[in-house]
């Protein structure tokens, strides 16, 4: 790890101090700047550097460990964690709930929104015998400020009308859905795909650069109510379940 960590990490002043020690450590985590395997500093440097108590960086450090993200080993210190491998089953993510429980400041923007006619590729996702009207909504979620997914989200007007003029100003699209529209069915889809131009535009990455894809379709009975791809960049997401034989 670099000498410099220490002109790397500080505090931003928003709420408990463990929360602000767990974001100082986690940007550089989820950034990249800090490898898997790296070691982070010990309790003692950190306290000092921070100028607050051990029994507070502690914390900081038990909570990024029970959140995946460091590895404590006895004797030995902290260390960053591998990354999780993908996961043969998913649940639905409120990202607006995820970002925050992860010690990040979570923000969203709306970049499109409209209401327009499907096409025969959308008629076919939605399996719809005849043309209907859907509302389609684009939406960036950043995570500290670092864009971390694109979402891009159409929604069947004939199960769910009350959509149509649906501002999402005071929540994101997926979560306002989990909050309004009821489901019985998940269907995930997962690919991996490189960025164009504008994929790469708004998640501030290199064109071609490689993105984790999902896919997702919501079913109310036999009617899908919602499509939804959440581009993420390839070393920004991770997807992960634990699950038991059979």
């Amino acid at each position: 790890m670099a000498n410099t960590w220490q002109l790397e990490l500080s505090l931003d002043g928003r709420g408990a101090v463990y929360e602000q020690i767990k974001r100082a450590l986690t940007q550089p985590i989820r950034g990249g700047a800090w490898k898997s395997g790296d070691r982070i500093p010990g309790e003692e440097e950190l306290a000092e550097h921070f100028q607050t108590a051990r029994m507070t960086v502690n914390r900081a450090l038990r909570e990024l460990a029970d959140e995946g993200l460091v590895v404590r080993k006895r004797r030995a210190g902290s260390f960053v964690a591998p990354p999780p491998a993908p996961a043969a089953m998913l649940e639905i993510v409120d990202m607006s709930k995820l970002i925050p429980a992860r010690g990040e400041i979570y923000r969203f923007q709306i970049l499109d929104s409209d209401v327009i006619s499907a096409d025969a590729t959308l008629m076919e996702r939605f399996e719809l015998a005849a043309p209907s009207r859907l509302r389609q909504v684009t939406c960036l979620h950043y995570a500290n400020d670092v864009p971390v997914e694109l979402e891009e989200r159409w929604i069947n007007l004939e199960v769910l009308p009350e959509a149509r003029d649906e501002a999402f100003s005071a929540m994101p699209p997926g979560a306002w859905l989990l909050n309004q529209a009821p489901w019985t069915q998940a269907e995930h889809t997962i690919s991996a795909r490189n960025a164009d131009r504008d994929t790469a535009h708004h998640l501030q990455i290199d064109g071609g650069e490689a993105c984790l894809v999902l896919e997702r379709r919501t079913f109310l009975e036999q009617r899908v109510v919602t499509l939804a791809r959440l581009t993420h960049p390839g070393d920004r997401h991770a997807l992960t379940e634990r699950f038991s034989p059979g």
